[in-house]
């Protein structure tokens, strides 16, 4: 056999063994790639959850605004079918804690609350009257509205936003976790310039004053 033949067929065979552990590096990358990709769609699917609750507390509230205009022929047209329930429709696979928690207070809040049944509201297809209809939109807005403000902090503390840095709500978001804190220091720093009672030297008028102070700003 000739030399020349030996040289290309080790260099063939060792070409092949390259190709092979490349081609076994790429599957490798493209797959933690794929999970990668998965977390982040996990991710952006707990964001949109929140982002969903917080619409839906806004059509709510657009809603109460035009129920409660003295128009009567604009309140007899407010239906309960103006505001849809958002159909929550998540597969089972996706084990994300914020995502659990988005389902189960869903079901709770439109189940388990009796003043707010699903099905009560849903087979009234007009309130008796702009009262009772508002009673009921707020408590789902409010309900919706508590719900998506702690998923959006929890998403916040736990950088998760970082997965969809482009989404428009994040600015939304950002405000409003802004104002909170602000508001947050305010009332600490109060708390902490108030005097305890035993040193207290003001007139009971003017400690009342203060008091009064405080209450006027709490959490929206």
């Amino acid at each position: 056999m000739s030399p020349w033949f030996a040289v290309a067929l080790g260099a063939g065979v060792f070409s092949a063994v390259v190709n092979v552990t490349c081609n076994a590096v790429a599957r490798k990358r493209n797959s933690a790639r794929n999970a990668t990709a998965r977390v982040h769609a996990g991710r952006h699917t707990a964001l949109a959850v929140a982002i969903t609750l917080e619409e839906f507390a806004h059509r709510c509230q657009v809603t109460i605004d035009r129920a409660e205009r003295r128009d009567l022929s604009e309140q007899r047209h407010v239906r309960l079918g103006d505001i849809e329930i958002p159909p929550f429709a998540f597969s089972n696979d996706i084990q994300w804690r914020d995502l659990d928690a988005g389902k189960a207070s869903y079901l709770r809040a439109f189940s388990a609350d009796q003043t707010h049944n699903a099905e009560r509201i849903q087979s009234d297809d007009r309130c008796s009257n702009v009262d009772e209809f508002a009673a009921y939109i707020k408590g789902h807005c409010a309900e919706f509205g508590r719900r998506a403000w702690l998923m959006a902090v929890e998403l916040r503390e736990e950088n998760e936003l970082g997965a969809v840095k482009d989404h428009d709500y994040l600015i939304e978001f950002d405000a409003a976790l802004s104002r909170y804190t602000a508001w947050e220091q305010r009332h600490k720093v109060r708390n902490e310039r108030a005097p305890a009672p035993s040193h207290v030297t003001q007139s009971p008028q003017r400690s009342g004053n203060r008091g009064r102070g405080l209450a006027v700003g709490g959490p929206a």
